[in-house]
């Protein structure tokens, strides 16, 4: 029923003798559009794109030169096409028919509801892939280490609604303490278990930041929960001598800058009092907020498409967009929290504001530093569903699923010469105004970023390759499969996408051998000498990710002949 609805959103399902012109690239060829995807079919082949891809869309006034009517769309995977039709009416069909398609109003009128695989996927267990006592038990919950228990106070997602179900904590903290403790963290998401260190029980635990106020409010019960998980372990070596690092101190990481923390104080909430926490010290990373992150991208795009320049990647607006700079401060962070952990033998808790955005990132490039199996094929889907799933990044928010009108902008109305002025002001008006996207941001995508940098520094250390990456970045907005389209855990089993949709994870599993590093050598994971299976990110090499962007390496990472030749040296 609810498809049939849809099929009447379709003013026009097929478009003759369209010109697409794509970079360099001109074709001419037929628009198809079906319930879900605009197909453009030419002779050399044909090019398929998902409505939820689909980022903004724009319909602009006749061509002087050729007199057809221009579609200009640019999609979350930063390709930019513009279809050029004979006939105003069939642009204007087209530019409505995809607008309504696109700006949906449930999930389940997502293109992962109806996509069916041809051939089908040989690979099916990806929605039960993760399981967490599994997991934490890999890592020594229970088996190795008896500090750590699960707890199933979060069993219907009423204790913490945007937490896992299954939490882990120190074994001498009650349910009791818990209760208490979830006050005092906003969001009730308290510090718990993300990651439990084989070399030598140290941890990683994540929350969100303490409500703290005005009134430097404290929480005792906070107190005892932190303390006990400081306290965890007492590092020994494998001949059971007890080890202290050469400054061992257990931290508290809080990702946001410094002034961000403070100015969480007015709203209630703000950052630990270190006064009342013992044996540690805390530190700030200093990664911007989802707004200033966003901006960044949209600055990179621009750049990379080289708008202003001619279709040339404009070197001195890349640096300007400062991607480079936040990438490397989620690279210091993470150097910082592997070295505490893996030389330090001290434990690390980290939280931004709410737990969900900086925290994920961080906590997740760690452990992916720290435990060969993150690196492998399956463990790397694991820490995905781990770190970002189940812990509740906000997909369907930060990726925007559920389009919104504003996106589609009709600059075709305009009459006589100023026309094309008008189009940049209103384009100036429409994208520098951001108020229909203030909860999106390229959260997830800054993280596939920093998997990238690390393949690229340690290419023999990784079972995947970037073809993984850049699959994953397309499917997060692709919305064909079921595992990224909501906000957490609890949203997802009270939508059951389990039975209506696929998973990624049966995607990536099915066609393994495209997927695959040549180069992985995990026997080099074994070698002391390398570390012992831990990867120390160099921050000071950091690229452009190129290929992301249909771009070749030295167009974007060659050495600036004149003035600075290191992308990061400048602070624009």
């Amino acid at each position: 029923m609810m498809h049939q609805s849809r099929i009447d959103l379709l003013k026009i399902t097929q478009v003759q003798d369209v010109l697409l012109e794509k970079g360099n690239e001109v074709h001419t060829g037929t628009v198809h559009l079906t319930v879900h995807n605009l197909i453009f079919n030419y002779p050399e082949g044909e090019i398929w794109i998902p409505y939820p891809i689909i980022h903004t869309m724009e319909r602009r006034p006749a061509s002087l030169q050729t007199g057809r009517h221009p579609l200009y769309i640019r999609c979350r995977d930063f390709l930019i096409i513009t279809l050029s039709m004979l006939k105003e009416r069939e642009a204007q069909d087209v530019f409505d028919s995809v607008q309504k398609l696109t700006c949906i109003s449930s999930t389940e009128q997502l293109y992962a509801y109806s996509y069916q695989p041809q051939p089908t996927f040989t690979s099916t267990n990806g929605w039960k892939i993760y399981d967490p006592l599994k997991e934490y038990e890999r890592m020594g919950v229970g088996t190795k280490n008896d500090n750590w228990r699960f707890t199933t106070i979060n069993r219907d997602y009423t204790y913490s609604p945007t937490y896992p179900r299954t939490l882990v904590v120190p074994t001498r903290i009650s349910d009791n303490v818990l209760n208490y403790a979830a006050k005092y963290r906003s969001k009730g998401r308290i510090p718990v278990l993300s990651y439990l260190h084989w070399y030598n029980m140290a941890t990683i635990t994540r929350s969100s930041q303490p409500m703290v106020g005005f009134k430097q409010a404290r929480s005792i019960q906070d107190e005892k929960l932190i303390e006990a998980t400081f306290a965890s372990n007492v590092p020994t070596n494998p001949s059971g001598q007890v080890v202290y690092g050469s400054t061992a101190a257990n931290l508290i990481v809080d990702a946001r800058p410094m002034a961000n923390a403070m100015g969480n104080v007015a709203r209630g909430a703000g950052t630990e009092n270190m006064e009342n926490y013992k044996n540690c010290k805390k530190i700030y990373i200093a990664i911007d907020n989802i707004h200033v992150m966003r901006d960044s991208l949209a600055k990179m795009c621009e750049a990379m498409q080289g708008a202003d320049t001619d279709g040339q990647v404009n070197r001195g607006a890349l640096q300007r967009s400062n991607w480079l700079k936040h990438i490397a401060t989620l690279m210091e962070g993470t150097e910082t929290i592997v070295k505490n952990i893996h030389v330090y033998n001290s434990h690390v808790l980290v939280h931004c504001s709410d737990g969900w955005d900086r925290t994920a990132q961080l906590v997740s490039i760690s452990e992916l530093c720290l435990d060969p199996y993150f690196r492998t094929f399956e463990g790397f889907q694991i820490l995905i569903e781990k770190e970002w799933v189940s812990f509740g990044h906000k997909f369907a928010d930060r990726c925007g699923h559920l389009s919104n009108e504003k996106y589609f902008v009709n600059l075709a109305n305009n009459t006589g010469n100023a026309a094309t002025n008008t189009i940049k002001d209103m384009q100036n008006k429409f994208y520098k105004s951001n108020y229909y996207q203030k909860e999106t941001s390229p959260v997830f995508h800054q993280f596939l970023d920093c998997v990238y940098q690390l393949l690229r520094q340690s290419p023999t250390r990784f079972e995947f390759n970037e073809n993984m990456l850049i699959d994953l970045h397309y499917h997060v907005y692709s919305c064909q499969f079921g595992t990224f389209l909501f906000n957490c855990e609890g949203e997802r089993t009270h939508h059951y996408p389990q039975s209506k949709t696929f998973s990624i994870w049966d995607y990536f599993n099915t066609h393994k051998d495209r997927f695959v590093n040549e180069m992985y050598d995990p026997k080099k994971d074994e070698d002391l000498v390398d570390d012992g299976g831990v990867l120390f990110p160099d921050t000071r090499d950091i690229k452009y990710w190129s290929s992301l962007f249909n771009r070749k390496e030295d167009e974007v990472n060659e050495p600036i002949t004149y003035g600075i030749s290191h992308p990061l040296a400048e602070d624009a």
